[in-house]
């Protein structure tokens, strides 16, 4: 490039979007639509995800998470990255940023808060998967976890299965608890009861939401009956091994459910293989959308949705995001520098 060539980055902004903005520009309705859209790309091959990324600080319990996908459908690549410090105060350990480069060029179109569509989004994949791989005759969940995945999943949930009418909630601070279970009873209609173990809370209920960022299992094999179905949305590590074994595991990409999902946990530890599950396959969500796969294949399987987090997932929501910013003449425009020469 000459020195009299204009950059091709020149008079162009940046759109900054903050939490408060992104809760007005995207509905829960219209995120589970986004959802379902993107996972359906994903297996299709129209959306595309490096494989993600930790950062765990050795000796401290602090950890930065890192997703990049491409949404072909708008032409967006995206970046999230997650920074936890699970000893902040509780509802205030996760710092969060999404940006967006423009598909064509690489000219960064926007940054906007990430804590916000991890909470939507996945809770959006949990009540999908609520949807197409419970018993239709559910009617009933138990939470474990009274946080901010409970609450969105919760939602998501109810909006996709409206016959649920009952509810069992358990979390280690019974202040925590009781106050999730009458502020959750008023926004959802549900019946909540605030339990004392998650066994309680898991107990005859025929959806289990696993919400909770325990590092020792609190979900075992013996506290699952037949016919349950398990959304896995919490951390990591909260699901004892032993409970995939004879499952079906619905995950949101098949390579991420190997390397980062529960599954992972003991597979990568060799407690685990894919012939251990009902169908000796873990089978994508975008797939059973589509009907080209299975839920599950009886009412006595336990199926279980293991969330890790596809990037996609953020890039759709951000760009749907970013488009209605500009419609609506909200977010702030923000000359970074990036139409000069280094």
């Amino acid at each position: 490039m000459s020195d009299n060539s204009e950059h091709i980055f020149a008079n162009r902004q940046t759109l900054i979007v903050s939490m408060a903005e992104i809760k007005q520009l995207m509905s829960m309705e219209e995120c589970i639509e986004l959802q379902r859209k993107v996972f359906v790309a994903h297996v299709q091959g129209g959306a595309q995800n490096a494989p993600n990324t930790w950062l765990r600080l050795i000796g401290q319990n602090k950890w930065m998470k890192l997703l990049a996908g491409y949404v072909g459908d708008v032409d967006t690549m995206g970046v999230k990255v997650l920074a936890r410090f699970p000893e902040n105060p509780s509802g205030m350990n996760i710092g969060s940023l999404v940006t967006l480069f423009d598909g064509s060029d690489g000219f960064p179109m926007a940054i906007m808060d990430g804590v916000y569509f991890t909470a939507i989004r996945t809770a959006a994949g949990g009540g999908l998967s609520a949807l197409y791989c419970a018993r239709k005759d559910a009617t009933s969940v138990g939470i474990v976890g009274s946080g901010v995945q409970a609450r969105y999943n919760l939602i998501a949930m109810k909006q996709l299965v409206p016959q649920l009418s009952d509810a069992r909630v358990y979390s280690r601070s019974k202040e925590r608890r009781e106050s999730f279970a009458e502020k959750m009873h008023e926004e959802t209609g549900i019946r909540l009861v605030a339990v004392e173990t998650a066994e309680e809370a898991v107990e005859g209920m025929e959806i289990i939401l696993m919400a909770t960022n325990s590092p020792q299992p609190v979900l075992f094999r013996e506290m699952v009956a037949p016919g349950v179905h398990i959304a896995a949305m919490g951390i990591k590590t909260e699901i004892e091994p032993s409970v995939f074994k004879g499952a079906r595991v619905i995950g949101d990409g098949k390579q991420v459910t190997m390397e980062d999902g529960k599954f992972s946990v003991g597979f990568q530890t060799g407690v685990l293989s894919v012939s251990d599950l009902v169908g000796e396959e873990i089978v994508e969500i975008g797939d059973v959308i589509l009907e080209k796969a299975q839920g599950r294949l009886s009412d006595a399987d336990v199926t279980i949705f293991d969330s890790s987090g596809l990037a996609v997932q953020d890039v759709i929501c951000a760009h749907h995001c970013y488009q209605k910013a500009k419609e609506l003449g909200m977010g702030t425009w923000v000359d970074i520098g990036l139409g000069e020469l280094p």
